[in-house]
């Protein structure tokens, strides 16, 4: 699949990571759909969007950390990709030398996925005595502030209408074609995508599609001699449909991705005399 490159208008693949042309970087560079990382940059950012706390944890991504009981990735000037594990003693255990990125990354991917789901365990088991007072705690808390809060419920009431027309007002626009100035959109969550010289590419739109968007929407049903393809026919919609459904759901704890852990990371739960 064709995407435009964002900074020199080239056509490039949207699987190429930098443009040929003019050598930056791809930013519609497509996702494998299982959600799991393929590169170190790619695992840098899944560990972001997940608020993952990498240092507390002991990863270090991109480095070649040398201190005791630390976990691992880099490439290094030889082009290899090396996933290491620091043990408590300060030597270190080599997982994996390779120039297979996706595989090294796949290494320490796991890793870290193992030491969330023990944490998850641990901290789970432990707050179990905790939430018993807390319920207690909490129902008195309850009582005394509705009895504060029932002479405002009128006005609360008003606020939250409030809030409901501003959130309407302020709707996304409907996936689905639009055609705006003589060229053809697509609208896919909050993505836009453009029609042109044979295929369809991401894109920005300017104020008047973004805020007017109503007024030329052509609905969602493809209709063959428009002058386009059908969206629908594309990697991008493919993998809009896959990975909304796929992405890694065991990375999400209770608070869906932002899991508070509670205390140190490091407080003796991992092995780190093993050599993995």
């Amino acid at each position: 699949m064709k995407v435009k490159c964002d900074y020199c208008g080239s056509f490039i693949e949207d699987t190429d990571e930098t443009c040929p042309n003019c050598g930056a970087v791809n930013s519609h560079l497509m996702r494998s759909a299982d959600g799991v990382p393929k590169t170190i940059e790619e695992l840098k950012a899944f560990a972001k969007a997940k608020n993952l706390p990498l240092e507390e944890m002991r990863f270090f991504i991109g480095i070649d950390y040398k201190e005791p009981k630390a976990f691992g990735i880099y490439e290094d000037s030889d082009g290899n990709f090396i996933v290491y594990k620091n043990k408590g003693d300060g030597t270190r255990a080599e997982r994996y030398r390779g120039k297979d990125e996706a595989y090294a990354v796949n290494e320490i991917y796991q890793k870290m996925k193992t030491e969330v789901q023990i944490r998850r365990e641990k901290n789970g088991a432990s707050r179990t005595a905790a939430s018993k007072k807390e319920e207690t705690e909490f129902g008195a808390f309850l009582y005394y502030l509705k009895k504060l809060l029932k002479p405002l419920i009128p006005a609360i009431i008003l606020v939250v209408v409030g809030v409901i027309c501003l959130c309407i007002s302020n709707k996304m626009p409907d996936n689905g074609y639009y055609n705006y100035n003589g060229s053809y959109y697509y609208c896919l969550g909050s993505d836009w995508y453009r029609y042109g010289d044979g295929y369809w590419y991401s894109t920005s739109v300017d104020d008047e599609l973004s805020r007017n968007y109503s007024s030329y929407y052509d609905g969602t049903e493809y209709e063959n001699g428009y002058g386009y393809t059908d969206f629908e026919d594309t990697d991008y919609y493919s993998s809009y449909l896959e990975s909304s459904s796929s992405y890694n759901d065991d990375w999400d704890g209770d608070n869906g991705g932002d899991w508070d852990y509670g205390g140190n990371w490091d407080a003796g739960d991992t092995d780190w005399d093993t050599d993995w």
